[in-house]
C-alpha cells in the first residue's frame, strides 16, 4: 500500500493532463515548477470550500494574557492547523478574527474549525476530488489548452458533489425532535 502524499497527488494529476509523473517539486519542467508552485495554496483552498467530516476538529483555546484593545475582552491564539472557522462550540456569542488571532467575550474558548490534513489522512473520494481540481488548475500553464481546464472543471465539479455527498454521511443523521411545527403536521 502506497501512501498518498503531496508528489503522489500532483504526480496524478499531471498524469491525468498527459504529462509524465514526477517524483519531486524539484524537478526540471513545467510539470514540477506548476505543481510547486500551485499545490499548496489550491489544496488548502479545496479544504476551506466545505465543512469536510475528515478535516474537522474541536479545540480549547489558548487564551493570551494581554488584553484586546477594542471592543472584546479576550483574545484567543488559534492553532497553526487553522484554516477555516466553523463554529465556537456551546456558546450563541459573536466573535471575530483577526489575523491568527480571536476575539469574543467568553472566558473559555472550544472552536470547532477546519485544518490542513496530513495527505497521508485523506479519504479516496477526497483525492480525486483534489486531482482533478489540480488537473484543472494545471492544464493551462502546463498544456496551454484552455479546452482541457475546462472539460477537468466539469470533471472536478462532478466529483466535488459526489465527495460532499459521502462526506455528509459520516456522522449519524439527527433526528428532528418535536416541536410545534411537526406536531402539526401529525396531528397533535
Amino acid at each position: 500500500m502506497t501512501t498518498t502524499t503531496s508528489i503522489s497527488i500532483c504526480s496524478n494529476a499531471l498524469l491525468l493532463l498527459g504529462h509524465t509523473p514526477i517524483s519531486s517539486f524539484d524537478e526540471a519542467g513545467a510539470g514540477a515548477q506548476v505543481a510547486s508552485n500551485l499545490y499548496e495554496s489550491s489544496y488548502r483552498n479545496l479544504l476551506t470550500l466545505h465543512r469536510w467530516r475528515f478535516a474537522t476538529k474541536t479545540k480549547q483555546l489558548s487564551k493570551l494574557t494581554t488584553t484586546p484593545t477594542h471592543t472584546y475582552q479576550y483574545a484567543y491564539q488559534l492553532p497553526s492547523d487553522f484554516l477555516l472557522a466553523i463554529n465556537i462550540e456551546g456558546r450563541n456569542t459573536s466573535y471575530e478574527i483577526y489575523g491568527d488571532k480571536l476575539y469574543c467575550n467568553d472566558g473559555d474558548v472550544y472552536l470547532d474549525y477546519v485544518y490542513r490534513v496530513d495527505e497521508s489522512f485523506l479519504p479516496p473520494y477526497f483525492i480525486l476530488t483534489l486531482q482533478f481540481f489540480l488537473a484543472m488548475q494545471f492544464a493551462i500553464p502546463v498544456t496551454g489548452n484552455s479546452t482541457r481546464a475546462g472539460e477537468y472543471n466539469g470533471m472536478y465539479e462532478m466529483q466535488l458533489k459526489r465527495a460532499k455527498n459521502i462526506d455528509s454521511t459520516s456522522r449519524t443523521n439527527v433526528s428532528i425532535m418535536s416541536s410545534p411545527f411537526t406536531d402539526i403536521r401529525h396531528g397533535n
